[in-house]
């Protein structure tokens, strides 16, 4: 039951909106404002990107409304890692999602023109803040990719926070701890879901990129829907994709 459960495809539901809310906390210095981003399933995969065009033809893109000052340093909660997996494989799926956004990874032969960067800092005990019910829990200071349960339908969920002044000073993701994980093409099952290609979007966000709907944009790694078991196709970005990392972080 579990198996059918997991083998659905999965919808993305990141970047619901960046809601301002205001955090009343005296020791911080300026109010942040936080933003949370996820993933959910429809039954079937993804008929409605069909008519969408070609990621390296499709210019969308969209923002979160704030951006990093400098180098994203993150950790890795490993304690949470897939039991299938080590800690240095999935760690190491993480991280070459990171270089798929920092470096601008595409099949269309565009240039790295982003200026965006990451510093992966070691692993940590630390939780992301994001509620097992996949809301914002209140920024510590420290970016955290970890897994952990989140509702049902639900591939990850990407918090951010950003300051008056339109500076992210934060960003955790949560990943399912209950979705049926694989770490590469060649050991998928169609049961499973790929990691990078969900690592990746949700990265995305990290950075500040938004949604691009699905139904027009749905080629491209930020748009609202997964491609399915065992797809990896918005590992790489799109023009669309690049473009909006041109604009938040041009060289």
């Amino acid at each position: 039951m579990l198996d059918a459960m997991r083998s659905d495809a999965w919808r993305r539901a990141a970047a619901v909106l960046a809601i301002p809310l205001l955090l009343a906390v005296s020791a911080t210095p300026v109010a942040a404002a936080a933003a949370s981003a996820s993933m959910a399933a429809p039954a079937q995969p993804v008929p409605s990107a069909q008519g969408a065009p070609n990621a390296c033809d499709d210019s969308a893109y969209s923002l979160l409304g704030g951006k990093w000052n400098g180098t994203l340093n993150w950790s890795f909660q490993s304690s949470t890692s897939p039991e299938e997996y080590t800690n240095s494989a999935v760690l190491t799926v993480i991280m070459r999602s990171f270089a798929n956004m920092t470096g601008a990874r595409n099949d269309c032969g565009l240039p790295d023109n982003v200026g965006a960067t990451a510093n992966y800092l070691g692993s940590t005990s630390l939780a992301p803040g994001v509620t097992k019910r996949g809301f914002c829990n209140g920024k510590d200071g420290h970016n955290v990719v970890g897994f952990g349960p989140l509702p049902s339908g639900i591939l990850a969920v990407t918090c951010t926070w950003t300051n008056s002044a339109g500076r992210m000073v934060e960003s955790d993701i949560r990943v399912n701890s209950s979705i049926f994980w694989a770490l590469t093409v060649s050991t998928c099952h169609y049961w499973q879901e790929l990691l990078e290609p969900t690592m990746t979007h949700e990265i995305g966000h990290a950075f500040g990129l938004g949604h691009v709907a699905e139904r027009k944009h749905g080629r491209l790694t930020m748009s609202t829907t997964s491609d399915g078991q065992c797809n990896n196709g918005e590992t790489t970005l799109g023009w669309g994709d690049i473009r909006g990392l041109n604009h938040l972080y041009p060289l």
